[in-house]
């Protein structure tokens, strides 16, 4: 549970086709949506809605937990962020090291990377297409959801150093049991070797201390 946090009243906007019909994003095609509706974002403004959530989000974070914030313009670089393309990038250290830390990187499409403990990273909207046809409203659940896991001590990353992989665990109740793992291939030596110093023996993130 986000203890204190409400969401802002968010508008999703209605967006007519070529034909003056309302768009249903999130359940726009019936069948494979056309070739070139991957190459097209005909209404990206669609996603303000994840920006106002975030910074809904950051704010609540910072009111409610021990945490040390700071603006990181090379986190942004980091994850290949260009400058003109950039609206913030802070980073957030709770005051227990045993729980994870957290980066926030706006971007101008809108869209927002996410970065928790030592090697989850996430974009959301992950691509933002008309082919992809990402719901909005799931977008906002979805990022509430992990936000939860990472403050109530409910995220894990396991290490498998003879399978070269990590895999995360997200378990709160709205989720439910989440679990994704990717290779060690994807992972700069630096973060690996960072992760090997930050991690917990056993994976598991402790909750964030309440002010």
């Amino acid at each position: 549970m986000l203890h204190g946090y409400q969401r802002p009243q968010i508008t999703i906007a209605d967006f007519l086709d070529a034909r003056g019909l309302p768009i249903e994003y999130g359940n726009r095609w019936d069948s494979q949506p056309p070739e070139d509706a991957y190459t097209q974002v005909a209404h990206p403004h669609r996603f303000a809605p994840v920006h106002e959530v975030t910074q809904a989000l950051l704010e609540w974070m910072c009111a409610r937990f021990k945490v040390r914030r700071y603006e990181d313009p090379g986190l942004a670089r980091l994850l290949r962020v260009n400058d003109q393309d950039l609206i913030a990038s802070v980073r957030l250290f709770p005051e227990d090291s045993r729980c994870a830390p957290m980066a926030l990187v706006f971007t101008n499409f809108p869209s927002v990377h996410l970065e928790f403990g030592a090697l989850f990273r996430r974009i959301t909207p992950n691509c933002g297409c008309d082919g992809c046809d990402e719901s909005v409203p799931e977008m906002l659940d979805e990022l509430e959801e992990w936000i939860d896991a990472v403050v109530s001590g409910a995220f894990v990353e396991i290490m498998n150093w003879d399978q070269q992989l990590v895999t995360h665990l997200f378990h709160v109740k709205a989720l439910g049991f989440a679990e994704e793992s990717r290779s060690f291939e994807d992972i700069s030596p630096a973060r690996l070797a960072r992760a090997r110093e930050i991690l917990p023996h056993d994976g598991r993130w402790a909750p964030w201390p309440v002010r």
